[in-house]
């Protein structure tokens, strides 16, 4: 129930602006950005090409006036994510000395007038964590936090979300991760915290989205938050959305996005925007009738469950005969089964609520997930009838009950089930587009994720003699699944270098602490130009690639040679990996998977 719009070129240029938020009558905001720049987008001079904090002021739209003051804007330093503490006398900004360098530092301010910036103490610029960044204060009963993200090495992995209480004197508690249901093995970024609202938002490329950057709210006490919720369209996109800001009473906003509509010189998403949100009534949910693929992106996931071990049981196969049709209805058949071992050993209003969270979770996960996959389905192939090329993501899940080795074949397996639905529905209607035989030039490809029981909930029992809680519990029952994403369409007529990987993930399995392990994944140029990487991001330091490449002419293809070093990490790990490419799409993620071992 909102609207989003592009604030326009008084603002936004043709480079990239981002993290915006409203200080009085003003508008400050972090932007990337020289004039200095030729026709083919060459820069003059490096030197003056750094981010910096700008201010913007507005009568009828809103038009830059200029930098803010020097103190803050360093010429020797990128200055950007700028906030101010709940009273308006000190400023907090991040401060890098490159782009993967930073820094969270603060000024005090009065009377218009700024203090020489200091970095905030190493509890919060942690040693051993190279970027510090984004930070947002906000009271909350009676107190005052900064929340930030940082890749310290004690949080779960890339990016985490972090907070601390703000003292007297300038000095600060003891930071806390945000915790489990925020932050995950990506990166999670771009905090604010809404006092009116009670509610955390964020930025996570992990947690159910459209693709790329969503944008998340969790509500909760800050030592627990909730779990995550989607902001749906139009906050949220296939493409970037992070640094959401609401201004007080909640009534309208900003975020950042390189969603179609950018002003741009390179690409139609190349570049970060500044964009205003404008609700009508925020407290209202907006009812969208579902006509196009695209409104169903909005909806995703997909969530399609299984029962234990199945589809083909005891076996270290990675794909079945069966689609996921012929799965659903052995599994329905089941659902008896399901009451009989749930409740067992239960009495009277006990057993009864065992029947029916059983009950429960077959008409609303189960069931609905078969309603959902064939609204899906017909879509997709009115997309795919019109020529469109599309990428499906799909990731696998498995509860804890096996080994892990054998986990990620048994999701391999169950993603397979949706890949055999489509090529047996309405008699073999979607082949020509896996195949890429279609006459329209439509394709389908997947990017298959399987996780195994990597991810799974660390509650659920593994405990073979204890089926009650381990195969028959809901809890285990709902970590069963494959989900359907997301959507990326690839423009048929693009200009742009593809930038394709078949297959994006690897499980290493076992691995001794210490020891060293590689794989190559395959990079193919799918494009009408060629594809130069712009940047390999790893979310860990124990992560290193190696490209044999740079550029991919088109039709071609190069490698990416990841390495994990596992000393130092212990347990199960997920690490990502992201290619940033000079195409469409721009980036691609690569997954890896391992068990460090003593």
């Amino acid at each position: 129930n909102c609207t989003v719009t592009n604030l326009g070129e008084g603002v936004n240029t043709t480079n990239s602006e981002f993290s915006a938020f409203q200080h009085n009558d003003s508008l400050l905001f972090s932007s990337l950005r020289t004039d200095k720049i030729g026709e083919s987008l060459e820069i003059y001079s490096p030197n003056d090409y750094k981010v910096g904090i700008y201010n913007a002021n507005r009568n009828e739209v809103w038009k830059t006036d200029n930098k803010i003051d020097t103190s803050i804007n360093s010429v020797l330093s990128h200055n950007a994510n700028g906030c101010f503490n709940t009273n308006q006398t000190a400023f907090y900004f991040t401060r890098c000395d490159s782009l993967n360098n930073c820094k969270l530092f603060v000024a005090k301010y009065s009377g218009g007038k700024w203090s020489n910036p200091k970095a905030l103490p190493e509890k919060i610029n942690h040693p051993k964590a190279t970027s510090t960044t984004q930070p947002n204060v906000a009271k909350i009963d009676e107190k005052e936090y900064l929340f930030y993200a940082s890749n310290n090495p004690d949080g779960f992995g890339n990016m985490d979300i972090w907070f601390c209480e703000i003292l007297d004197g300038g000095t600060f508690g003891n930071p806390k991760n945000a915790g489990k249901n925020v932050n995950t093995p990506d990166p999670e970024i771009t905090p604010f915290y809404s006092a009116e609202k009670k509610t955390l938002f964020f930025s996570s490329m992990w947690h159910n989205g459209f693709g790329g950057f969503d944008v998340f709210k969790v509500g909760g006490d800050i030592e627990n938050f909730n779990s995550p919720e989607n902001m749906l369209g139009p906050v949220n996109t296939q493409w970037n959305d992070f640094y959401y800001v609401l201004n007080e009473h909640v009534k309208t906003g900003y975020l950042t996005s390189n969603r179609l509509g950018v002003l741009y010189k390179k690409g139609p998403t190349c570049c970060n925007d500044i964009w205003e949100v404008k609700y009508d009534n925020p407290e209202e949910i907006a009812q969208q009738e579902i006509k196009t693929l695209d409104d169903i992106n909005k909806f995703l996931p997909v969530t399609l469950y299984f029962h234990n071990d199945r589809p083909g049981p005891r076996s270290l196969d990675t794909t079945v005969n069966d689609n996921y049709l012929t799965t659903y209805d052995r599994y329905k058949a089941l659902q008896p089964t399901y009451h009989e071992e749930y409740s067992k050993g239960l009495e009277d209003e006990k057993k009864d609520e065992a029947i029916y969270d059983i009950y429960d979770d077959f008409k609303n996960y189960v069931d609905k997930g078969v309603s959902d996959l064939e609204l899906f389905t017909k879509l997709l192939l009115v997309e795919l009838e019109k020529g469109e090329r599309i990428e499906v993501t799909v990731k696998g899940f498995a509860s804890p009950l096996a080994k892990t080795d054998y986990n990620v074949n048994l999701t391999k397996r169950r993603i397979s089930t949706l890949v055999n639905y489509l090529r047996e529905y309405d008699q073999g209607q979607f082949n020509q587009y896996i195949d890429n035989k279609s006459a329209k030039g439509g394709q389908l490809t997947f990017l298959k994720i399987p996780f195994g029981e990597y991810t799974a909930n660390s509650n659920v029992s593994d405990d073979y003699y204890d089926q009650r809680n381990s195969i028959y519990n809901r809890k285990a029952a709902v970590e069963r699944k494959i989900e359907i994403q997301s959507i990326t369409y690839a423009d048929k007529d693009s200009i742009y270098a593809g930038l394709t990987v078949s297959d994006g993930t690897f499980d290493f399995g076992k691995v001794k602490q210490g020891e060293i392990v590689k794989h190559t994944f395959t990079i193919e140029n799918t494009g009408n130009k060629p594809l130069e990487i712009k940047d390999v991001i790893v979310g860990c330091g124990c992560n290193t690639t190696h490209l044999s490449k740079d550029i991919i002419p088109p039709g071609e293809t190069g490698t990416i040679e990841v390495t994990l070093d596992s000393k130092g990490i212990l347990g199960k790990q997920v690490k990502s990996i992201t290619i940033i490419g000079d195409s469409f799409p721009q980036t691609k993620r690569l997954v890896i998977t391992a068990e460090i071992q003593e």
